[in-house]
């Protein structure tokens, strides 16, 4: 679990369908109506890290966490 101050700071997204692949190049999630890869930014400070099937692990400046979906 995040700190609550790191918490409050995470920025909001909301997260659509996605598409999980065993090949990483396939992988693919709609963030805030936008299609998203692995290793890019959807927000200031936050990284979509790695997509996994059934979560994703987000990195926002350096804290990882887990969203399920």
């Amino acid at each position: 679990t995040l700190p609550g101050v790191i918490q409050r700071e995470v920025p909001k997204v909301t997260f659509g369908g996605y598409i999980y692949s065993q090949n990483a190049e396939d992988r693919l999630l709609l963030v805030d109506k936008s299609v998203r890869r692995e290793g890019e930014e959807v927000a200031p400070g936050l990284v979509l890290e790695r997509l996994l099937p059934k979560a994703a692990i987000m990195n926002y400046r350096g804290y990882r966490y887990r969203v399920p979906y």
